[in-house]
């Protein structure tokens, strides 16, 4: 699938924390909730990404992203915008189950398949504004469908909660992952 992504950099952010995360069990499209932590990891990744100059915050719309995108856009002042493409991969029979269980080359029985989620993901992204730097809230399988079309960061790698990443297309073709940190938002607002 062939997507055309706007040559601007934008910023990416997982959900804080939830107890299903500290329980390592596979999430998927179930609505599970931030807990305490995720919700303070929220408010310092909006405190920290305050001054990026951000104009748009786009998030899934299950809870736990929608929760921590709605508290970092209060911190900026902006409006929360939906996306259904960027709801996490449907697991099928696998969602609930602890996540060491999880066989990532396979299709569990009534799960999404690998191609039909990046296939979403990336419509998705597509439709992001061209012009201003945007913020995306969502979840750790949708960054690794990002690195993979990207070829940015590594796309097996941990998906920190409530991390900002920077997403940068790169002069020579390619884009560039790299952590947002309180160093770099201080250079930024200079």
């Amino acid at each position: 699938m062939a997507v055309n992504f706007p040559q601007i950099p934008f910023y990416f952010l997982r959900h804080g924390v939830t107890d299903h995360n500290l329980r390592r069990l596979v999430m998927g499209q179930l609505d599970i909730p931030l807990n305490d932590q995720g919700r303070r990891q929220a408010r310092t990744a909006a405190a920290q990404i305050s001054t990026l100059g951000i104009t748009s915050v786009v998030c899934s719309p299950l809870s736990r992203a929608r929760e921590t995108g709605e508290i970092v856009a209060t911190r900026l002042g902006l409006p929360v915008m939906l996306a259904e493409g960027l709801r996490e991969r449907d697991w099928g029979e696998m969602t609930g189950r602890p996540y060491h269980e999880l066989v990532r080359d396979s299709t569990p029985r009534a799960a999404e398949t690998a191609e039909q989620f990046r296939s979403r993901v990336l419509l998705a992204m597509s439709m992001l504004s061209s012009s201003s730097p945007t913020l995306v809230v969502a979840h750790s399988g949708v960054c690794r469908v990002l690195r993979r079309h990207l070829n940015a960061g590594d796309a097996a790698g941990p998906v920190p909660n409530a991390i900002p990443l920077l997403f940068t297309p790169l002069p020579e073709g390619g884009w560039r992952e790299s952590a947002v940190t309180p160093a770099s938002c201080a250079i930024a607002s200079e």
